[in-house]
């Protein structure tokens, strides 16, 4: 039992994951600035906010009713947060030094960042609760040894599909780097996370 929740959970994260995000475009990003290591330590913070948000769906629909204060706040704060990201992205002009230091950079900077992502993603706890009401029509999931195959199986998938997200931009590293001679990344990035902040803002007012 505990296994097939395990799997079929992770598989929803997978699939869950595939769509445009602010951690996806980290993972890329760094993957083609730096390496695939700094890429995949990217992915390994991006993935580790699956298993805060889905323990605490596991507290249920009182959570959410009680601390609906603090989902609006994070779901204002990703606004603001994306918008920086992008408009450094985009008038960040690129030199010999930053890409020095950016190839020097401490691999906790890499996990950090995609960690932070992944915490500035508040529809994550309502996406697992909802996931858990369908589940319990089928198990239960009550006991430590079914809670903890829940858990981690939100982060295992998402970890997957950021993983493949790291292997493909460093496998295309070489097509997209003669792409991205004419086209900066960095601004492609840049609009990609303004774009995402104005969507974001639509969502929170309309």
């Amino acid at each position: 039992m505990d296994f097939i929740i395990f799997f079929l959970v992770a598989f929803i994260s997978f699939a869950g994951s595939i769509h445009l995000g602010a951690v996806n475009l980290a993972v890329v990003q760094t993957t083609l600035n730096r390496n695939l290591s700094s890429g995949i330590l990217v992915a390994l913070g991006g993935s580790i906010p699956e298993i805060i948000y889905s323990a605490l769906a596991l507290k249920g629909l009182s959570f959410i009713e009680n601390n609906q204060s603090i989902l609006d706040i994070l779901n204002l704060l990703v606004i603001p947060v994306f918008l920086v990201i992008g408009l450094l992205n985009i008038f960040q002009k690129p030199s010999e030094n930053k890409k020095k230091n950016a190839e020097n950079e401490q691999p906790k900077t890499s996990f950090l960042k995609g960690f932070s992502l992944g915490m500035l993603n508040p529809q994550l706890l309502p996406f697992w609760f909802f996931v858990l009401i369908y589940l319990h029509k089928h198990f239960i999931i009550s006991d430590l040894s079914t809670k903890l195959a829940f858990v981690f199986g939100t982060a295992i998938g998402a970890f997957c599909i950021l993983f493949l997200f790291a292997k493909f931009a460093h496998h295309y590293h070489q097509r997209l780097a003669i792409i991205l001679q004419r086209y900066s990344f960095n601004r492609i990035i840049g609009y990609l996370f303004v774009s995402l902040a104005v969507f974001q803002t639509f969502k929170y007012f309309v």
